[in-house]
């Protein structure tokens, strides 16, 4: 089946706009000359009832046929107007010019066939728009047509059947009483297609509803004039001319209005049960009139028959809309049941109270929470469930949130009615609002007991602490017999050395040049003492950490002077007020330096950079060289050197990590992250619900 595509209005050039305009305007001058008073006869006129009019149907056949020669959008339909609207035309063209002038006027002449052809074309677009624009096949369509069907033909018999009847008994020859009942018969075909079309279709595309009410318009004016031509009263320059052009007008400018089906309004329903309710109102005014008038019995059959099936019509749509207003009840029940039985089951407190805070409902679990199982809600307010911690939180952060933002989420306490401590909760707060007005009617919250992950959190931040301390304990030991090391040391070897050192110099002196080859010796031996005491004091360095007495940035300029010394460029970029603890900063340092002297073994540099940022919620200590760079996997550890292993497993002891990466401008970077003091970690624990 063909199916009619929607499209936008047709786009309009100069030359379209000027016919159009042309059209318009022959139009509205015809219309002007069957006003009263504007012709002083009521013969023929050559200028208006020839050029004027015919002109005017001539150029809206032009203007029909635009649309099928502009877009192949719907091109059937639109080609099928454009022809009715051509063969109208040429009806009139043929009349005007070739049958009016014969000295005896035939009849049914060429002109006759040509409107004949017109109007059947119209019924076949009629038709195609019908199936076109009716894709659903439902009851509802059926009782429609046959309820416009009985009406309208129950009212054309009461109308025309003394026409009819008249024509029929006329002693003419058998082809005129054809003629003239085939043009009545035609319009009340169109007419009932057309009344079918718009109950059906309604308004919702202006080319459907233009073109539909052209051709009814059309139909009602060649009833018109049937019956006016049969009684003799019809005479030239009647505005029943001008109504027909300007039928012409509405069918020809069809195509150039849009064409999309528009939404359906809201009442869209209830309009078409109006129009059938209109059309019962006519059949029965119909059969009034039949009552006091002699008319056949044809036509009241079919106008009682069409308020029946109109009745039929009705009490089929109200069973139809009485079922789907219970399927809806039903469906909005079952929701109702669906939401009471999440509430209800639900673990958590759930409540909504009134705008002035007199409670409203409160959820099983909510009541076993804070102990009032079996008491009225209705009579408690909110502060009644409210601690005064948590009260205060309620009135000063949470309702003026709720108010400005709709909702609100955070944590407070509610108040045990057993007498118990304090309940912990996670709250979110909302406003709820009617579905129709949007006004504010209740405030509603979802609470839930986190008593477990405060005792939870709480038991965490005492581990931490409790790590910490361990943590001291083992640096400040590990640095305690550092320097207990570094004294003897001191105290013992280094002075062992610097009096050998002494000897060995008042023993060169008092060889002199007596024994030249003892002094070479002498000489050498003095300097690998100096030497040993060289890389004693280096180890002392290395054991006296100066991180215990200073901020970590200054003990890692300390450090990098002391391994790079003039050798190779470096730099401590940062915040010098990001510090750790003691312990930590002890271990931040001793890994760092470690990474240095790595440098300055292996990584062949130029410049280094040590970096100090806050990272989260701890701080990263960054060494990053611009060396020939490593992969850390090939790396094993060699006596004497901490190694990448030990310098990870020393910052996971204190409960942070190592990294190590190559750069990709080149070098190597070390990354050390260690974890700022315990307020951090409550906060981030604070945020984990």
């Amino acid at each position: 089946m063909t199916t009619l595509t929607p499209a936008r209005s047709l786009a309009v050039g100069r030359g379209r706009r000027a016919l159009g305009a042309v059209a318009l305007l022959l139009v509205a001058a015809f219309t002007v000359t069957t006003l009263p008073g504007v012709r002083s006869t009521t013969t023929f006129h050559v200028l208006y009832d020839g050029w004027l009019q015919g002109s005017g149907y001539v150029v809206l056949a032009l203007v029909a046929l635009v649309r099928p020669l502009s877009t192949s959008v719907n091109r059937t339909l639109w080609w099928l107007v454009a022809a009715g609207a051509v063969l109208h035309a040429l009806g009139f063209v043929l009349f005007l010019g070739y049958v009016r002038l014969l000295d005896n006027s035939p009849y049914p002449s060429v002109a006759d066939a040509a409107w004949i052809a017109a109007d059947l074309v119209m019924l076949a677009a009629l038709w195609v728009l019908l199936r076109t624009r009716i894709r659903s096949r439902s009851v509802d369509v059926a009782l429609d047509a046959l309820v416009v069907g009985l009406t309208v033909g129950g009212v054309a018999v009461l109308l025309l059947y003394r026409t009819l009847v008249d024509i029929a008994h006329q002693s003419d020859p058998g082809q005129m009483v054809t003629t003239d009942l085939l043009y009545p018969i035609l319009d009340i075909a169109a007419l009932v297609i057309v009344t079918g079309a718009l109950v059906r279709l309604g308004w919702r595309s202006m080319s459907t509803a233009l073109l539909a009410t052209g051709i009814a318009a059309e139909a009602i004016v060649d009833a018109v004039f049937v019956y006016q031509a049969s009684a003799g009263t019809y005479h030239p320059g009647m505005f029943l001319a001008a109504l027909s052009l300007i039928a012409a007008a509405a069918i020809a400018f069809a195509g150039w209005a849009p064409e999309g089906e528009q939404r359906e309004m809201p009442g869209y329903e209830f309009s078409r049960v109006a129009v059938a309710a209109a059309l019962g109102l006519v059949a029965v005014a119909a059969l009034v009139y039949a009552d006091l008038r002699d008319v056949p019995v044809g036509g009241v059959v079919l106008l009682a028959a069409a308020l029946v099936v109109g009745i039929g019509r009705a009490m089929h749509t109200v069973a139809r809309n009485r079922g789907t207003a219970e399927s809806a009840i039903s469906f909005k029940d079952a929701q109702v049941v669906r939401f009471q039985s999440l509430v209800e089951t639900s673990d958590d407190f759930i409540a909504m109270a009134r705008p002035d805070g007199r409670m409203m409902y409160v959820n099983p679990a909510g009541r076993r929470l804070v102990g009032i199982e079996g008491r009225d809600v209705s009579r408690m307010t909110i502060a009644d469930f409210l601690t005064e911690e948590g009260l205060v939180t309620s009135v000063e952060v949470e309702q003026p949130a709720v108010v400005r933002h709709g909702r609100w989420s955070g944590q407070s306490t509610l108040r045990d009615h057993r007498g118990g401590p304090p309940i912990p909760v996670a709250i979110s707060s909302f406003l709820m609002r009617d579905p129709e007005t949007g006004d504010p009617f209740a405030l509603a919250t979802v609470q839930r007991d986190i008593s477990d992950r405060v005792a939870a959190q709480s038991a965490l931040e005492w581990l931490a602490e409790e790590r910490q301390r361990l943590l001291d304990r083992l640096v400040q030991a590990q640095e305690d017999e550092r320097a207990r090391i570094a004294s003897d040391v001191h105290d013992d070897s280094v002075q062992a050395l610097a009096a050998v050192e002494l000897r060995l110099g008042l023993l060169r002196r008092q060889l002199g040049d007596a024994r030249p080859e003892l002094h070479e010796t002498a000489e050498t031996l003095a300097g690998t003492v100096r030497d040993a005491i060289g890389r004693l004091r280096a180890l002392l360095f290395d054991l006296e950490s100066p991180a215990v007495g200073t901020d970590l940035a200054t003990a890692l300029g300390v450090a990098a002077e002391d391994a790079f010394e003039d050798r190779i460029r470096w730099r401590v970029t940062g915040s010098s007020e990001l510090d750790l603890p003691e312990s930590l900063r002890v271990t931040a340092y001793r890994i760092a330096r470690e990474a240095m002297s790595n440098v300055v073994r292996h990584a062949d540099a130029r410049e280094v950079v040590i970096r100090l940022s806050r990272v989260g919620s701890g701080v990263e200590v960054a060494v990053e060289d611009d060396g020939r760079g490593f992969d850390p996997v090939t790396v094993e550890p060699r006596p004497g050197h901490l190694g990448i292993p030990a310098m990870a497993d020393r910052a996971t002891i204190a409960g942070g990590r190592l990294e190590v990466e190559r750069r990709d401008e080149g070098g190597t970077r070390v990354r050390i992250w260690l974890p700022s003091p315990l307020d951090d970690l409550g906060k981030d624990l604070e945020g984990s619900v």
